[in-house]
């Protein structure tokens, strides 16, 4: 009998493609693999997500080829994936493939070589039993370093191979790996280590050590370091990037150690996975967390610790919220959970809302649980990314640690998710579907698995809070900080009153200036914050007012002083600065508002002496920025550390005694009706960096041009339920979240009349009254027009109250929808859905 499959396309468009499965397949075509199958005049890859075995489709087409030996989707993650598909109303293709890493794409990613030193003795027999698979095989004999699978294709004269190649590499006749090296295997790299015989005879040692010094400094260098590391850790193989790195030695110094036999040279596999960002240029690997000794809970950590482990016990799902002031010992408590799971045969994923976080975190998890750790995230190549992905489908690892995507790693038996920061904007995706919200994911994730998922943080969601206090969520309370560490004082600076008494040095308070000269003069770190980066936001013609705009969007060119060039923060569009006004040519070009570039330029003019890193998406672009800012920064190389977002949340340094914000009214002024939340949040977070350790007074200075604002006093009161009822008043009043689901719907075009005449017929398609839908527009988004799309927005307020699980919003939705694609969509319009959106951009 002829079987059927359902296969999911990563197209937009809200059904699945039946297809035949040939017998020759029928072993391999099962469900959660992906698969090759004929769409119009093109080969498309999806998943296949049911087996029939009859169907009423006419002309039903045979599957091409499978491209998996193994499922990559198991039961639970596909229900996942359909929960994701219906909630974020995003088609289940396209679902799907955003939970594959980067670099699965067969076209992309796979090589193929002969095993066995090339020699094939199987041709000849294949000939008669397989004989494309002996076409392949005659083909790669002829290439002893591989091919890619395109060439192979061409070679071989057929367009999809891939099931053939799964059987020769069961065989044991070829190999496959990506385009970034072997998919499975590490890579080799030359390492060393003492040699045994030298480090029993301590007057050899002596003696060379005295020559050393006095003949080849650097030799000496890399000899003390492999010493030393040889007494703490034993005489193991190092990498030797890595001892040339921590020496500061250069490979001459290295090779003639070799060569005098002092030290032994061998090859020894390395994964690509960066678990600790170590690359050849990077600085030493010097721990970025200050504490390296066993730590014992106090009262509040244990009994959060004991909720947490008690419900993992029951192997049933629950969701906690743990809400502990900065400094508490949240990450701690995580650590300990997670190794109560370990322990009984659970993994685990942890989630970060930055790449720069996730750096120290890892130092901590790795401590706690040595090499059972893997990463993901976007800074990874491909290769990278695959290879932890791999790892984790594969139960080679315990914890994976990553921002948001991280949620979709394969982790089998999984026992806890935690999602720290769980109130940051970033878990949000907001550039491609689904629109997800990662901290959201991770409780549905959590209860298909039977899993506990804990949402950490000093300043929790206005949501979260919600849930919590109606007992959706369990609320575990940290609220004093570890190490018996004080909360930092906070000082508020209104500017207006400084700017008109002259205390104000650019964007830089007196007061402020005189703090860090005296957190200098200790050899005490300060962390500044600014939340924009750039040198201004824009220049301006003294004359006429005219600001440059980017010709993609409906925004400002930012200007940045140090290339003397105008860039757009959100496509990228880079030109260099004009000198006269384009409009009227007048030479008095302005450079308002305050961006990182022009706080390091002040502070360069009044504190010459101080030492300053930056520490935005302008610094951090290059691979392993992160850590040789922070490295620099904790080993008390760099006096200041300035910063947007970035040193806002989750860094912890224990030399910091000062922070300061150099304008908290950036978020607070935005037409966004979490702009208060936000607000308070950031002070906060940043103010948590302060004084973290016992024994040192931390202080926050706060310069703000609205000290009255309520979101202000209730940072500077250090009071979490003042602000959280006061947000709560004013949502419940004008139906906004965590009253109603906030929904944007999104009609974009490179033709502005057509977005708006699209968005107008989609609003037409949505009933005028609904009891439990409140729908407002269309109208033209806040940025009209962005990266050459002019975007219409209708914001739907789904009331939850009327319609709790959000049912009655997706009902009027679908029909509206199928409607639209039916009598009126076009290739050149698109409609996007932003379920809970983070606001109105």
């Amino acid at each position: 009998m002829s079987r059927f499959v359902h296969v999911a396309l990563p197209l937009p468009i809200f059904k699945n493609f039946t297809y035949s499965v040939p017998d020759h397949f029928a072993d391999s075509a099962h469900i959660g693999v992906r698969v090759t199958v004929p769409f119009g005049k093109r080969s498309m890859t999806g998943v296949i997500v049911d087996e029939v075995s009859e169907t009423t489709v006419e002309g039903v087409k045979p599957i091409s080829d499978v491209l998996d030996s193994e499922p990559l989707f198991n039961d639970e993650m596909l229900r996942f994936a359909d929960w994701m598909s219906e909630y974020y109303v995003s088609p289940i293709g396209e679902t799907l493939r955003s939970m594959l890493p980067q670099g699965m794409s067969p076209e992309s990613s796979q090589r193929v070589m002969l095993a066995h030193n090339g020699v094939v003795e199987e041709i000849a027999e294949l000939r008669r039993s397989a004989p494309r698979q002996a076409a392949i095989l005659t083909a790669l004999s002829d290439h002893p370093k591989g091919v890619t699978v395109a060439f192979l294709k061409k070679k071989v004269g057929a367009e999809n191979l891939y099931s053939q190649l799964v059987a020769l590499e069961e065989k044991g006749l070829i190999e496959r790996s990506t385009e970034q090296g072997r998919e499975s295997k590490p890579k080799k790299v030359n390492a060393v280590r003492i040699n045994p015989a030298l480090l029993g005879d301590e007057e050899a040692l002596h003696a060379l050590f005295d020559q050393l010094d006095a003949n080849a400094p650097k030799q000496a260098s890399i000899m003390l370091l492999m010493y030393s590391q040889a007494e703490r850790l034993g005489n193991e193989f190092t990498p030797n990037t890595q001892v040339l790195a921590s020496a500061k030695a250069g490979a001459a110094a290295l090779a003639a150690l070799v060569e005098k036999g002092v030290l032994e040279q061998t090859q020894i596999e390395q994964s690509r996975e960066e678990i600790l960002e170590e690359r050849e240029d990077e600085p030493e690997h010097e721990a970025l967390t200050d504490s390296q000794t066993e730590i014992t809970p106090n009262q509040d950590q244990a009994n959060a610790i004991a909720a947490i482990t008690e419900a993992m016990d029951t192997g049933a799902f629950k969701s906690f919220l743990l809400h502990g002031v900065t400094g508490s010992g949240k990450t701690q408590v995580y650590i300990e959970a997670i190794h109560h799971g370990v322990e009984r045969g659970k993994r685990a994923i942890m989630l970060v809302p930055e790449i720069a976080l996730t750096i120290q975190l890892v130092e901590r998890f790795k401590r706690a649980f040595g090499d059972r750790v893997t990463v993901l995230h976007s800074r990874m190549s491909e290769g990278e990314r695959y290879d932890s992905w791999l790892r984790a489908m594969r139960g080679g690892c315990d914890v994976v640690i990553g921002p948001r995507s991280a949620l979709f790693a394969p982790v089998r038996d999984l026992g806890i998710v935690v999602v720290d920061e769980e109130h940051e904007a970033s878990y949000k995706q907001y550039d491609a579907q689904p629109r997800y919200n990662a901290r959201d994911a991770a409780i549905i994730r959590a209860r298909l698995s039977g899993a506990v998922v804990v949402l950490g943080s000093a300043t929790p969601s206005i949501e979260s809070y919600f849930n919590a206090l109606r007992e959706k969520y369990q609320l575990l309370n940290l609220p004093e900080r570890v190490d018996n560490a004080r909360e930092p004082r906070m000082v508020i600076v209104d500017t207006v009153t400084a700017r008109k008494q002259t205390l104000m040095r650019g964007s830089l308070s007196v007061r402020l200036i005189a703090d860090i000269r005296a957190k200098l003069e200790k050899k005490e770190g300060v962390i500044l914050f600014q939340n924009r980066r750039g040198f201004s936001t824009r220049l301006e013609c003294s004359a006429c007012a005219h600001s440059p705009m980017c010709p993609n969007c409906a925004v400002t060119l930012t200007y940045h002083k140090p290339i003397t060039s105008l860039r757009c923060h959100y496509c990228g569009y880079t030109r260099k600065a004009e000198t006269s006004c384009m409009v009227c040519g007048n030479h008095d070009l302005r450079q308002p508002g305050v961006g990182t570039q022009k706080v390091e330029e002040e502070l360069a003019e009044h504190l010459p002496e101080a030492k300053v890193l930056r520490m935005d998406l302008d610094t951090t672009a290059r691979k392993g920025a992160h850590r040789q800012i922070l490295t620099a920064f904790a080993k008390g190389e760099v006096d200041i550390l300035l910063g947007t977002q970035m040193v806002a949340k989750g860094l912890d340094f224990s030399r910091v005694s000062l922070v300061g914000v150099i304008s908290a009214d950036t978020q607070l002024l935005l037409p966004d009706f979490r702009a208060s939340e936000r607000t308070f949040q950031l002070i906060t977070q940043v103010a948590g960096r302060a004084g973290r350790r016992g024994g040192m007074e931390g202080e926050v200075v706060v310069q703000t041009a609205h000290p009255e604002h309520p979101a202000i006093q209730a940072a500077f009161a250090k009071n979490y339920r003042m602000m959280y009822s006061d947000e709560l008043h004013n949502r419940q009043a004008l139906l906004y979240p965590p009253f109603a689901r906030f929904i944007v719907i999104e009609v974009k075009s490179e033709d502005q009349k057509e977005a708006e005449q699209h968005a107008k017929l989609f609003r037409g398609l949505l009933p005028a009254k609904h009891p439990a839908l409140d729908i407002i527009g269309p109208t033209q988004a806040l940025i009209w027009k962005l990266k050459n799309a002019y975007r219409y927005q209708i914001i739907v307020k789904n009331n939850k109250t009327t319609d709790p699980g959000g049912r009655q919003f997706h009902q009027v939705f679908s029909r509206a929808y199928e409607k639209y694609r039916e009598d009126h969509g076009k290739q050149s319009v698109q409609i996007i859905v932003d379920v809970d959106a983070q606001g109105m951009g």
